[in-house]
């Protein structure tokens, strides 16, 4: 006769009304959560109703140094983008350059960020005739001709990350420049809004464009139309051209790319610059004067 008594397990040695670890677990996090999300909201609070130019300097208080701990990572916003970019750059950037090119490439120990598997990696970049702050028609093909291109697209002035990308880019300009390599970016702003916010920010040292339409933004893919069931939506977009008009890297995200490292030994590499490279070449080139002599 078989048995009908079933068989013990982990969960039916729980008392009724008992909670298992792993209940607890959760409800310990989400707890936890839910304090982090009430510290943070009354941190915002006194951050609006506080402006900062309006508190002592000597001012002691939990909430105040709670605030100067935000604004030094960028977690609440001052009012100016620029120091909110700044902000921003220096808690979320990781690989900050001080070194000389020649070093930065050298570096064997470094891996670069793989690009994703975009659509346009490896075809020829979309061109496009755009209009800068000045409202001058800046064009890809004539920008980077026969030179390697970094194409940036954000999300506007409005967004202090998005200009925290821009800012990384301008620092790190002179490398790029050492590889013969240009810089643009693009975002919906029109050239007059930009011409304001460099005017009160200071501007960068290569073309910012417009593109009010996003129609060079869709066909980059970064942009995605509305819908009857979805609303518009903008990723952050980074990519490098070569100096063949292909597209060899990308990445897109809802965070901006702000590894140059990275940039700066993808374009090396495409160019055989890469002191890897030039070991290699260098050795292909003995190999086939040995095998001539012989």
């Amino acid at each position: 006769m078989p048995d009908t008594n079933p068989v013990p397990t982990a969960d039916s040695t729980i008392e009724p009304g008992s909670s298992s670890p792993r209940d607890w677990g959760v409800r310990t996090f989400l707890g936890f959560l839910f304090v982090v999300t009430c510290l943070y909201g009354t941190v915002l609070y006194y951050h609006v109703s506080n402006p900062v130019d309006q508190v002592a300097a000597n001012d002691g208080s939990i909430l105040e140094q709670c605030r100067q701990l935000c604004l030094k990572y960028g977690l609440v916003s001052t009012g100016h983008v620029r120091n909110d970019a700044e902000a921003y750059l220096q808690a979320a950037q990781i690989n900050k350059l001080t070194e000389g090119l020649s070093v930065i490439l050298a570096d064997a120990k470094f891996t670069p960020q793989p690009g994703q598997s975009l659509p346009l990696i490896q075809s020829a970049a979309p061109d496009f005739q755009l209009a800068d702050d000045q409202k001058a028609i800046q064009q890809l093909t004539k920008l980077g001709k026969d030179r390697p291109m970094v194409v940036v697209f954000y999300l506007g002035y409005g967004c202090s990350h998005c200009v925290a990308q821009l800012l990384a880019l301008d620092k790190d300009r002179h490398y790029f420049q050492e590889l013969d390599a240009d810089i643009v970016a693009i975002s919906s702003d029109s050239p007059e809004h930009t011409a304001e916010k460099f005017k009160e920010y200071g501007r960068f040292g290569f073309p910012v464009l417009s593109d009010p339409d996003y129609a060079v933004s869709t066909q980059w893919g970064v942009y995605t139309p509305a819908t009857d069931e979805k609303d518009e939506f903008m990723l952050h977009g980074t990519f490098i051209v070569d100096r063949t008009g292909k597209v060899i890297w990308g990445e897109t995200g809802r965070e901006p790319f702000l590894d140059n490292k990275t940039l700066l030994h993808v374009i090396a590499k495409s160019q055989g610059l890469l002191p890897a490279d030039s070991s290699k070449t260098l050795a292909r080139s003995t190999s086939t004067s040995a095998s001539l002599s012989r």
